[in-house]
Formats: structure tokens, sequence, C-alpha cells
């Protein structure tokens, strides 16, 4: 069966294989994000809600020490997926060699630093009780070790990329994910100090991964080699030119993600840290909805450019903004209702905050969708470098206007609300960029994006609330509100919000998934 598979998927060409892709990707998000939702109750239950916090507050702390990490990842791929597609073998092996090269000395030099500067940040300036100060410097340097990894696997998870081996990378993803849940469950038989433990087994699932990255990467491609003859030192240092103008971006996502863990922390403890990583992870699962959307419509919109065809790729942009928020609104306005029940029937111990948190989270991210396709256009045209610096100058006030608000006495919300000001912000910005250099109508944006979406959501959610106040059981609102909105709001969206050709797009989508489930 495996084999066939792999046969199907390698044989595919165009659209057949980015929708075999697409489905790929959805499965294995999918099928993370479950398993994610199943082991993060079990971790929070046997770790306690401080050390929870203390785990999710290290990851942020070696993100942010780590924020150069995006910008070589892109770079990486980048070069390498250019490359395959000159055919050039011997560049590859360069390519490889050269940016393995590259991420092991940042890997290293992260290790020296979290070592020295991130043990002294956890003395002076995080909020840490005191008799977990030893264990949290343990895990911070586990979780360094766990980041060095991921580091130096991406050139590898590159080449997988560029050839377009998204079937190993989903399998090997589900892998890590069951192997995340045995070790949540292994907690629950661990005397010893369940944090520190935890963290231990996480390196372990790590060097595991890496290691079949590695095995596999050397068996499929040759241009995974080790061979130093292949280090091109010009090549380095072109890689690290063209990740130059991303360090703004890169500044942006650390200010806008895991920054916020440590300044929540500064102001407000490790029990801030647990609701916010609550949130995330919800968040997270939500999300996967509108990957495959984006995935989807992305390529299109670079071909409409190439081919220079500006009137479908503007029409493009636009559809992908509004179905990856329409994709989302569908989960999220019914959890807008119903967070408090769904948390404590997931978490059973709902972290203080965790349930505002995720609520506002899930805003942010809708938020973020609004300009989805506005990105992909800039990037189709090449004009990326003004594009970022202007809206990741923008996204990186959310650290000083949030360190501000917290100094006044605001509360930890404020951090979200900040962040969420700041991408509408970002988003006028991304609209006054895009005219100035096409012929574009931002009321047309606007309505929609904006007023074709946002009239379904007013109409629904009344409806939700009126039925809200008639005496039924936690369990009975709960359902009638996802009845809602799994039926009378998809059906408006459908007739409201779209036009022929959406809806014809919808309807491609709806016949093949009912193909692939007939042919099952």
């Amino acid at each position: 069966m495996f084999k066939s598979l792999f046969s199907k998927v390698a044989l595919a060409k165009g659209t057949d294989k980015l929708a075999v892709n697409t489905l790929i990707i959805y499965f294995q998000r999918l099928s993370s994000a479950a398993i994610s939702l199943i082991t993060t109750p079990i971790i929070l239950n046997a770790l306690g809600v401080e050390d929870f916090g203390i785990y999710t507050l290290t990851i942020g702390l070696v993100g942010m020490l780590a924020f150069l990490n995006w910008s070589l990842s892109s770079a990486t791929q980048r070069y390498i997926a250019f490359a395959l597609g000159e055919g050039k073998t011997d560049k590859l092996k360069r390519i490889f060699i050269s940016s393995l090269t590259i991420h092991g000395v940042y890997g290293v030099l992260l290790l020296l630093i979290i070592s020295t500067v991130g043990v002294l940040l956890v003395d002076k300036l995080l909020t840490i009780p005191f008799n977990r100060l030893d264990a949290t410097k343990i895990v911070l340097v586990i979780v360094a070790f766990i980041t060095f990894l991921n580091i130096i696997t991406v050139p590898f998870t590159g080449v997988f990329r560029a050839h377009e081996n998204f079937l190993y990378m989903a399998i090997l993803g589900i892998i890590e994910s069951i192997l995340k849940l045995g070790i949540a469950i292994t907690l629950l038989f661990v005397s010893a100090d369940k944090l520190i433990f935890y963290t231990l087994l996480l390196l372990l699932s790590t060097i595991l991964v890496f290691g079949a990255n590695l095995f596999w990467g050397k068996r499929f491609y040759n241009e995974i080699n080790f061979n130093i003859i292949n280090l091109d030192k010009l090549l380095i240092k072109e890689m690290l030119s063209f990740m130059g103008w991303s360090l703004v971006g890169a500044l942006a996502i650390l200010s806008r993600n895991q920054a916020v863990s440590v300044l929540l922390n500064m102001f407000f403890g490790v029990i801030k840290n647990a609701a916010y990583g609550i949130a995330m992870q919800v968040n997270a699962a939500v999300a996967i909805l509108s990957q495959g959307i984006i995935s989807a419509i992305s390529p299109r919109i670079v071909k409409s450019a190439g081919a220079g065809d500006t009137l479908k790729m503007i029409y493009l942009m636009r559809t992908m903004s509004k179905l990856a928020v329409l994709s989302v609104s569908v989960i999220v306005l019914p959890f807008f209702f119903e967070a408090h029940y769904i948390l404590k029937l997931w978490l059973v111990k709902v972290p203080e905050d965790a349930v505002l948190f995720s609520k506002l989270i899930l805003g942010f991210g809708l938020i973020q969708l609004q300009s989805a396709g506005i990105q992909v256009v800039f990037d189709a045209m090449g004009k990326v470098k003004t594009y970022n610096i202007w809206v990741s100058l923008i996204l990186i006030l959310n650290l000083p206007v949030a360190y501000l608000f917290f100094k006044l006495g605001y509360p930890a919300y404020s951090i979200i609300l900040t962040g969420m000001s700041l991408e509408v912000v970002s988003l006028f910005v991304r609209l006054y960029l895009l005219k100035k250099h096409l012929h574009f109508s931002i009321p047309s944006f606007l309505n929609d994006v904006f007023i074709k979406i946002g009239v379904p959501m007013v109409l629904v959610s009344g409806l939700v609330l009126l039925l809200q106040n008639l005496g039924r059981s936690e369990f009975q609102q709960f359902s009638i509100t996802f009845i809602i909105f799994f039926t009378i709001y998809p059906t408006i969206l459908y007739f409201l919000s779209l036009d022929k050709v959406q809806k014809g797009y919808i309807d491609k989508l709806v016949i093949r998934i009912l193909k692939i489930k007939a042919r099952s």
C-alpha cells in the first residue's frame, strides 16, 4: 500500500501534484493537531500549571534568542529550490554543505548565548518561583539543545521541500506527534522532577527525528553530503547577504510571538505563561483550516503575476484572504461563545485567563488572515524589501508599546490588544503600498473582505445570542451553537459572501473531497 502511495505522489504532475501535496499537508497537520490536543491536557495535568508555564516561558526565551533562525530557514529553502530548478547538481551540493555550515555555526553560538545570557536572564529578569529556579535553568539548556538540533535540521528539510517530498515529511511529522503523546503519558508514571524529565525525553525525540532526516536524506538525495571540498565561501557570503533584508521581518515575528512570553513573565509570572501557552495551542490547531487554502491559491497568484495578468492576481488575492477568514471563522465564532465550556472539557483544570487569552489570540488570527493574500502578491512581484521594512517596523512596536502599558498598570491581555491594533494599522499600510504599485481599489477590497464577511458574522452571532438565555444546559447550548455555525452560517456565507467564481472553487473542492472518499 505504502509503495503504491509513494509511486502515485512521485508521478503526479502540475495541478494534480499540487492537489495531492495540499491534501497530504492538510492530513499531516490535522493529525498532528488532533494528537496535540490530546497531548496538551495530559502534560498540563502531569506538570501542573506552574511548571507548564515555566516550560512555555523557556520555549519563548530560547525562541527570542534564536530569532535569526527564521531568516536562515527562508534563505536556505530559497537557494535549494532555485538550484533544483536550474538542474545544477554540483551547485546543490555546495548550497547544502554551505547552509549546513551556516546553521551549525549559528546553532553553536546560540548554545553559548543561552548557556550564559539566557541563564543570567533567568536570575536577573524573569519572575520564577524560587524553588524552581535551578530546574528552570536546566530546562532552558535542554531546550537550547533541542533548538540546536532543529536549526541544523533546516538544510535537510529544505532539500525535502525543494523536491516536494511532502509525504515523507507528513509521515515523520505524525510519528513525531505520536512520540510526544507517548512522552506525555510517560509523565503520569514518573516520580522524578517531571519538568526536567519531560524536556529530556523531548530532546531524545528530537535526536530521533534528526537521525531520520539524516538517514533518509543521505539515502535519497545526492546533494546531501558532508564533503568539505564543496564548501563555498562566496556562496556563504551571498546567502548571508540575502537573509539580511529579512532581519527586520524576523524581529517582527519575534516581537509578536516568542518575546510575548518573556514580557508577560516579567510582569505577571508563570501562571500567565501557562494561559498564553494554552491559547497558542488553540490558535495553532484552528489556523490549520486556512493553511490548505493559502497553499492552494498562492501558486496561482504567482503564476498570474508571471503572466502579467494583474486583474486575475488581485482577484485571487482577495479570494485567498476571504476564503482563509471564512474557513477559520466557522470554528472561531462558536469558540467565542463556548470557550469556557470547551476548555473545561479539554483541560479539566483551566489556567487562569486561558479562556480570555484564547479568544483574543483567535481574534488576532482572524485579523492577520485579512491580509493573507497581500504578502503573496508582493512576493510574486518581487517588491519584498520595501514591503517587509514598512510592515515589520509597525509590528515591532508591539513589545515597546505593551511594555509601556504594563508599566502603567494595564492588564496582561493588553499585549494581545496592542498586537491586534498594530495588525489593523499594518493592513492599511499594506493596502496603501499595494496601490502604489498596482491599479487597485482599496474600497473594493474592504467591501469584499470586510463587509461581505462581517454581515453574516453579525447575523448568525445575533441569532446565537438570542438563543443563549433560554435556560438550556451547557451541553445543549454548546450543541445548538455549533449546529448553527456549521449549518446556517456556511449557507449564508455561500449565498451572500461568495461571487460566482468563488462558489465554483468551493463546489470543485467539495466534489474532489467526495470523490476521494468514494475511492477510499
